[in-house]
C-alpha cells in the first residue's frame, strides 16, 4: 500500500468519524433542548381516571402559561420528589367550594365536562365497597377552601393553584396537600401519545 492511499483512507476515517461525533452531538444536544420545554411521563395510579389510564403517555410543556382546566405535572407539595397529576380547578384569587356535586367558583356554578355520570356512579360504588360501608356517598365530598385542613382559607392565595384528580374519590390532591405554588409546577400536558388509539392533544 502507498503512503498516498494510506494518508487517503486516514482522511476518510477522519471524515467518518467527524460526522458520527457531529451527529451524536447534535442528537443529545436537541434531546436536551427538547428536555428543557418539554417532558415526557408515564401515568402511575388512578387519580386522573377516566381522562387519563395507567401507563397512559403523555408530553407536558414547561414554562407555558397555566389555566383553569389544564392538566398539570408537579412536584408534590408534601413531598417534592415524587411527581402528581392533577386537574387545575381553582386559579390565584378564587373562591372555590362543592356543594351536592356541583363545582362553584367565585360564586358561580362550573360546568365539569371531564366527569362521565357512568364511571362516578362506578368509583363510589367500589369505594364503598372497599370502605365496607352502605351508604354510596358523593363523588366529591363538599366542601369549602375555608373548611379543608389543608387549605382553611376562604381564597386560592397570589401565585398558587388548587388542583384536583378527576377521578374524586380516590384522589390525593390540593384537599389533602394544600394549594400548589407555581414553582412547583412543571408542565402543562398538551398530548397523550400513547395508546395510538386515544391520542389526543389538549
Amino acid at each position: 500500500m502507498t503512503d498516498k492511499k494510506a494518508w487517503r483512507q486516514l482522511l476518510a476515517l477522519l471524515r467518518l468519524m467527524s460526522a458520527l461525533i457531529l451527529v451524536t452531538l447534535v442528537i443529545l444536544g436537541g434531546q436536551a433542548l427538547l428536555g428543557h420545554f418539554l417532558t415526557n411521563n408515564v401515568i402511575e395510579g388512578t387519580s386522573m381516571e377516566p381522562t387519563l389510564r395507567p401507563g397512559d403517555r403523555v408530553v407536558a410543556v414547561r414554562k407555558v402559561t397555566v389555566k383553569q382546566n389544564d392538566i398539570v405535572i408537579l412536584h408534590g407539595p408534601d413531598n417534592p420528589a415524587r411527581t402528581y397529576i392533577k386537574r387545575v380547578i381553582g386559579m390565584p384569587g378564587d373562591f372555590v367550594w362543592v356543594k351536592n356535586e356541583r363545582l362553584y367558583i367565585n360564586g358561580q356554578q362550573v360546568a365539569q365536562p371531564y366527569l362521565e355520570a357512568k364511571f362516578m356512579a362506578a368509583s363510589v360504588r367500589l369505594w364503598a365497597k372497599q370502605q365496607h360501608v352502605t351508604t354510596s356517598g358523593h363523588f366529591t365530598d363538599d366542601f369549602t377552601l375555608a373548611t379543608l385542613k389543608a387549605t382553611h382559607r376562604a381564597t386560592v392565595p397570589a401565585g398558587s393553584y388548587f388542583v384536583m384528580g378527576d377521578n374524586r374519590r380516590v384522589s390525593y390532591d390540593s384537599r389533602n396537600f394544600g394549594f400548589v405554588k407555581r414553582a412547583g409546577i412543571i408542565g402543562v400536558v398538551k398530548w397523550r401519545y400513547w395508546p395510538l388509539s386515544k391520542a389526543q392533544t389538549w
